[in-house]
């Protein structure tokens, strides 16, 4: 026979479940109650904060992409060359460049062609020859370049030669922020800006636009392409194609 009594473990368990719920309910609308809705500027920092994370995302992408393009430089160099390709390469093509130069922009791509398929024979290292008539532009995108390679190694300054030369308006016309453009590729602008201020490679830049003026070099772009085996070296200026470079090189070799 079934009593009330049989029911009252039950009806005592429900109680104490409502019990529950209606503390849980009571609590959480209490909250809901003693806290300020958002207001506009809440809305806008959280916003601000998302873009930010998507563009330094970006950033970091962009940056692996790039140093992906530029495996064939060593993550650091002695002295602090700019060197693309193997040290120990016969032929070293030293290029006498300024980044506002419009004819280095067009030949930066051929160079790297030209040493990207000479299977180890032929390395290119970055000189520093800003014209008077692209200054000041050119001399601070080449202290950014040095700055960046002191910073990060000789990768990622190749890196940030092929953005300036991609991004710059050219001719003397330079760049709205360079430590805005480093950020786009994942770099420290401030960092760079501080470097920037410090003038602390000044010396160097002067000492490659010196040795260029040594060569018999006075625009740009000029190569001063040196046969390591027979140590003869070889003035070529003037832009030119990447199959004009490989005919003056096969010259050279066959000499």
């Amino acid at each position: 026979m079934i009593t009330w009594k049989s029911f009252l473990p039950v009806v005592l368990l429900l109680a104490a479940v409502n019990a529950y719920l209606f503390f849980q309910t009571h609590q959480l609308q209490a909250s809901f109650e003693s806290q300020q809705p958002p207001g506009e500027s809440d809305i806008i920092a959280l916003i601000d904060e998302r873009i930010t994370v998507l563009e330094k995302r970006k950033a970091k992408q962009v940056l692996a992409q790039l140093v992906d393009r530029y495996q064939l430089a060593a993550e650091e160099i002695p002295d602090g060359h700019l060197l693309y390709g193997d040290p120990t390469a016969r032929i070293i093509l030293q290029e006498y460049a300024d980044i506002e130069c419009p004819y280095c922009r067009r030949m930066h791509s051929g160079l790297k062609q030209v040493v990207d398929h000479s299977q180890g024979v032929i390395a290119w290292e970055f000189k520093h020859f800003p014209l008077s008539n692209h200054n000041p532009a050119a001399a601070i995108e080449a202290q950014a370049i040095e700055c960046i390679r002191e910073t990060y190694g000789n990768r990622i300054a190749w890196v940030a030669i092929e953005k300036l030369m991609a991004e710059t308006k050219g001719n003397g016309k330079g760049l709205e922020s360079i430590p805005t453009l480093a950020q786009s590729f994942s770099l420290n602008g401030s960092l760079i800006n501080t470097c920037l201020a410090s003038d602390s490679h000044k010396d160097a830049i002067n000492r490659d636009y010196s040795e260029g003026r040594n060569a018999g070099i006075s625009a740009t772009p000029a190569l001063n392409i040196i046969d390591k085996q027979t140590g003869r070296h070889y003035l070529v200026k003037g832009y030119k194609t990447p199959e004009q470079l490989l005919q003056v090189i096969q010259n050279i070799l066959t000499q």
